[in-house]
């Protein structure tokens, strides 16, 4: 599903458009498509890198008693490791 084709324009700075040429020449796609293609790229590291960052033990309680501690508790008493021959 695409998005009715909403149109932005941003400011480049000198090196941000010299940068951008370069890219453009290098895989020989239109200005548009490449910045398209860097902002995809780079939006999950500039969300990662502002999310709230989460304190030491924060989720500790979610795993003395739950679910996913009594498999992980179980698989690992049955579970016998032996050289491979």
């Amino acid at each position: 599903m695409q998005n009715g084709g909403v149109k932005t324009s941003i400011d480049l700075d000198k090196e941000l458009s010299a940068e951008v040429q370069k890219t453009v020449s290098l895989v020989r796609e239109k200005p548009a498509t490449v910045l398209r293609m860097a902002i995809r790229a780079g939006l999950p590291l500039v969300a990662v890198r502002f999310r709230a960052s989460v304190p030491d033990g924060y989720f500790a309680d979610d795993y003395k008693g739950g679910k996913r501690a009594k498999f992980e508790r179980s698989v690992g008493r049955k579970m016998v490791q032996r050289p491979e021959r």
